[in-house]
């Protein structure tokens, strides 16, 4: 499975958010039971997830995940309402050690019995949002085979340590995060600066730019308007993607002749390099033909 580039947050409490979310391009849909929720509206919140997974699923074509809630007090509820609604995944935020995911794991599996679903099959996406979390990272990322993503929190780490939301303060932490990910064969998601940002799509490429230099492949997105740009940052344009297709044929035809390494537009190309290109190609290629079925193309 080719793990998303934009996993696009909807508020699980709106209807008519929820109604459009579908027509938004993202790989994945996020529908939101914790900080997108008010205390009043989260039971409401909760009993959406029986219609509109499902409908989702189907109008979208893309995975659906619900981020619950961490509360004790709301957690379970939100379990088993995610599970029974035939959710995807989980996104379960303000995890800080592997205990808090093999928890997490032993009660999924439960769910899972209970409402006929396969064992296992309901993956996880952890949320890191504390510096304890960050030192954590690796141990986290090794806890659980559900696991398939870290995800950084950067509004709430600036919150935990009173840093700005800035490349410069955030940096450091998301590439720990990210490195430890990579390190467990996980897929490494988030931005080194605010996710707030919609306005000034400039910014925010630059920002997400900055996310994919330090080894993040994906990130969430709080707007629609985000979507174009995380999609384009992370998985690559056409332009790039022919660019690979033409060091990748330079490179096979010098192997063939008998060459390991071979001058390429004012550059040596090698195996490191050309191993590189192909798995850019292997994921473009693959979110494309995924993004064109979402859209009901039939190929």
């Amino acid at each position: 499975m080719t793990e998303p580039c934009s996993m696009l947050f909807v508020p699980a409490d709106t209807e008519r958010f929820l109604a459009k979310a579908g027509q938004r391009g993202a790989d994945a849909l996020i529908l939101d039971l914790e900080d997108a929720v008010a205390r009043q509206s989260k039971l409401a919140a909760r009993e959406n997830l029986a219609t509109f997974v499902p409908l989702l699923q189907a109008s979208a074509g893309v995975p659906i995940y619900v981020r619950v809630n961490n509360e004790p007090e709301l957690l379970g509820a939100d379990l088993r309402a995610a599970i029974a609604a035939g959710a995807d995944g989980l996104l379960m935020p303000k995890v800080d050690s592997a205990e808090q995911v093999v928890e997490l794991d032993a009660e999924m599996l439960q769910l899972e019995s209970h409402y006929q679903r396969a064992p296992g099959g309901i993956r996880v996406v952890a949320l890191l949002e504390s510096p304890l979390a960050i030192c954590n990272a690796m141990s986290i990322a090794q806890s659980c085979a559900r696991l398939s993503a870290l995800l950084f929190g950067t509004e709430d780490f600036g919150a935990a340590t009173g840093l700005e939301s800035t490349p410069e303060s955030m940096s450091v932490p998301a590439q720990m995060m990210a490195l430890a990910a990579a390190a467990a064969g996980l897929h490494p998601m988030g931005l080194p600066g605010t996710v707030a940002e919609f306005t000034d799509a400039d910014a925010y490429r630059a920002v997400a730019m900055k996310a994919r230099r330090i080894g993040m492949r994906g990130s969430i997105c709080i707007h629609p308007a985000q979507v174009p740009v995380i999609n384009e940052v992370f998985g690559g344009t056409a332009e790039e993607a022919e660019r690979a297709r033409r060091l990748l044929a330079v490179f096979d035809a010098s192997v063939a002749a008998g060459r390991g390494a071979i001058a390429y537009e004012g550059k040596m190309i090698d195996e490191p390099i050309a191993i590189r290109a192909r798995r850019f190609l292997q994921r473009y290629d693959a979110l494309q033909l995924r993004r064109l079925r979402g859209k009901g193309v039939t190929l």
